[in-house]
C-alpha cells in the first residue's frame, strides 16, 4: 500500500498495478501533492480532469481494463484526490451501461465519444417530491414543441461533475406527460452549469445546478435505452454507483494512513510526559497507527468483496444465476457501505491524535478527509441499508431496485 523513502522518511502510495501499467502513477502523485491546497482555495479541478481525458482515462474500459481494474484506478485516484475520482462516476456508469448494448446505434455513438475521451455527466435529480418507496421521479423539466424538435427548460440539482463534462444525459417530460431522455453537449446554447455546490466536503465536484433555458433538442438528441427482455430477471444495475462511492471512500482511507505515517515521521519532538524521545517510537502513537492500518485493511477487503461480487454478476448476466448473483452484489455493496461509512470517518478523526498541534493547521487541510467521507457517505445513508440487509437475511426480502442498490 505504501512506499517509504528512508532518506526523507516520506511515505507515498504504492499505486495499484493497473495504475502503474497505464502510466497514471506520476500524474496521480501530482494530484495528491496539490490536493490540500486545492481544498483550501476551493479551486475547481478543470486542469486535472482535462489532463486525465487527454491521457485516455475516460476510455480505460474501452481500452481493455477489467471492471475490477477500473475500481482499482478509481481507488488510487481517490487516494490522490477524491474530488477528481468522484466526478468520473456518472461517466463510467454510462460507459458500462452502453457497453452492455454496444450493438445499438445510440450506444455505438456514446461509446465512440468515450473512445474520443469525451466525458459524460447526468442531469436527472430535481427539487421535487416523490412518494416514499417510489422508484422513479417525474421530472418538472419540460419539453416544448419547436418545429420538428423541442426546447427544454428546467433546473436539475446535484449535478456532480457536469461542469467538467462534455455531454449530458438528461430527462424532461413531453406535452403528452411521457418522460423523455435526451443527450446534448454541455456547450449547447442555453445550458448553464452552475458551480453553486456549498457542501462542506467534496467541494470541487461541481455538484451544483444544471439549468436548461429553452435549449434546442433535435429529434436526434432524444434516445430510448434498449428495452430489456421481460422474461429476463431484473438486475441491480445501480449497484455500480454505490460500490464506486464506497471505493472512493476506501481511497480516502488510504490517504489517512499515509498522512498519519508522515505526520508521526515528521514530528521531531514529543510531549514531556511521553514514553519515548522520538514520536515514531511512542507506544501510544504506534497503537493509533496500528488501529488505522488494521481497519484500513478491513475497509479495502470488504470493498473488494463487493467489487468482485459485482464483476461476477455482470459477467454472468445472461446465465440462469443472473438474478441471484445480482442480488448478492447489491447486498455485498450495502454491507460494505455499512462498514466503511462509519469506520472510515472514525479513522479520519484519529489523524488529530497522532499529529499534535500542527495537525490542525488550515493549510494542511487534514480535516478534509473526514468532511469528504461524510459527504460521500450521505449518498443514500447507511441507516436505510442496515434495515434492508437485516430483512434480507431474516426473511429473504429483496433490496430495492432503484439507484444506490
Amino acid at each position: 500500500m505504501r512506499h517509504t523513502n528512508f532518506v526523507t522518511g516520506v511515505t507515498t502510495p504504492d499505486w495499484a498495478p493497473v495504475t502503474r501499467r497505464l502510466g497514471f502513477d506520476a500524474l496521480f502523485q501530482e494530484f495528491a501533492d496539490g490536493a490540500a491546497a486545492r481544498d483550501v482555495a476551493r479551486r475547481p479541478i478543470f486542469d486535472e480532469t482535462a489532463e486525465l481525458k487527454r491521457r485516455g482515462f475516460a476510455a480505460v474500459r474501452l481500452n481493455g481494463a477489467t471492471l475490477p481494474e477500473l475500481f482499482a484506478l478509481a481507488r488510487d485516484l481517490a487516494t490522490a484526490d477524491p474530488n477528481i475520482a468522484h466526478v468520473f462516476r456518472n461517466h463510467f456508469f454510462a460507459v458500462e451501461q452502453h457497453l452492455k448494448t454496444e450493438s445499438d446505434g445510440f450506444s455505438q455513438h456514446v461509446l465512440a465519444l468515450a473512445r474520443d475521451n469525451r466525458m459524460f455527466g447526468v442531469a436527472f435529480s430535481e427539487q421535487t417530491s416523490s412518494a416514499a418507496g417510489g422508484r422513479s421521479q417525474i421530472p418538472a423539466a419540460t419539453l416544448e414543441p419547436d418545429g420538428d424538435g423541442y426546447r427544454v427548460s428546467g433546473t436539475k440539482i446535484y449535478s456532480t461533475g457536469n461542469i467538467y463534462a462534455d455531454h449530458l444525459f438528461a430527462t424532461a417530460i413531453d406535452p403528452q406527460g411521457a418522460v423523455r431522455q435526451f443527450f446534448i453537449p454541455t456547450n449547447a446554447p442555453g445550458v448553464v452549469l452552475e458551480d453553486d455546490w456549498d457542501g462542506f466536503g467534496q467541494k470541487l465536484t461541481g455538484s451544483g445546478k444544471t439549468v436548461f433555458d429553452r435549449v434546442v433538442i433535435r429529434p436526434g438528441d432524444l434516445f430510448e435505452l434498449p428495452v430489456a427482455d421481460p422474461d429476463e430477471p431484473y438486475l441491480y444495475h445501480y449497484t455500480f454507483h454505490q460500490i464506486y462511492l464506497t471505493t472512493v471512500i476506501s481511497g480516502i482511507v488510504n490517504r489517512v494512513l499515509l498522512d498519519a505515517l508522515n505526520l508521526v515521521r515528521g514530528r521531531s519532538r514529543n510531549y514531556y510526559h511521553a514514553l519515548a524521545e522520538r514520536p515514531a517510537d511512542e507506544p501510544e502513537l504506534q497503537t493509533v497507527i496500528g488501529r488505522i492500518a488494521g481497519y484500513r485493511a478491513a475497509i479495502i477487503a470488504v470493498t473488494d468483496r463487493a467489487i468482485e461480487a459485482l464483476d461476477l454478476a455482470w459477467r454472468h448476466a445472461a446465465s440462469p444465476d443472473a438474478q441471484r448473483l445480482s442480488v448478492a452484489a447489491s447486498i455485498a455493496a450495502a454491507e460494505a457501505k455499512v462498514v466503511v461509512d462509519e469506520t472510515a470517518a472514525q479513522l479520519a478523526s484519529l489523524l488529530i491524535d497522532v499529529s499534535s498541534g500542527s495537525g490542525v493547521s488550515a493549510s494542511r487541510a487534514l480535516d478534509r478527509h473526514w468532511r469528504n467521507i461524510k459527504v460521500i457517505a450521505a449518498h443514500n445513508p447507511r441507516i436505510y441499508k442496515e434495515r434492508i440487509i437485516g430483512d434480507h437475511y431474516l426473511n429473504g426480502a429483496l433490496p430495492p431496485t432503484g439507484a444506490f442498490f
